[in-house]
């Protein structure tokens, strides 16, 4: 008897660790190593990337609420019985990393580091590759036409 239990998408790491990790390596780079501005630095530039973090919180809260009203898990290792296509998924297939790549460009704004903004992007492929190839992958396997029309009609990111 097969006692394995049924798992979702076969990701390569927990996102939030990627973002963690950027933040505090950014941090560390822009202290410790080489401070690289982008800017000279405003209060008008730190308000800007302070309104993007603002915005990149609210999208990802409004998103984890969507899964807990729902019952589903946010994890992408953990099985998905649904397709959400309404509220922030219905203008990205992606809401949550692109919260998180977001939240790594309004630091970089905010603190006028180039070290946030070089780890947004490197986010960026690591979560193309690592979480969101993989996803969707899974999601066609388990929903089928539904979730192939579901991506013709919304972008990945934005």
């Amino acid at each position: 008897m097969n006692k394995s239990k049924p798992k979702g998408a076969d990701v390569w790491f927990f996102p939030p660790y990627l973002l963690w990790s950027s933040l505090v390596v950014s941090m560390i780079l822009e202290i410790f190593v080489n401070p690289l501005a982008i800017f000279g630095g405003s209060i008008i530039q730190f308000v800007i990337g302070l309104i993007i973090i603002g915005l990149a919180l609210a999208n990802f809260f409004y998103t984890y609420v969507t899964f807990s009203n729902n019952d589903e898990e946010i994890h992408p290792k953990t099985v998905t019985t649904q397709i959400f296509t309404g509220g922030t998924y219905s203008y990205s297939r992606n809401p949550v990393y692109l919260s998180f790549a977001m939240m790594l460009l309004g630091c970089g704004i905010a603190f006028n580091s180039l070290w946030y903004i070089y780890l947004s992007a490197i986010n960026v492929i690591l979560l193309h590759y690592g979480i969101i190839i993989p996803e969707e992958k899974y999601l066609e396997k388990e929903f089928g036409k539904d979730y192939l029309d579901y991506k013709k009609s919304v972008r990945r990111w934005l």
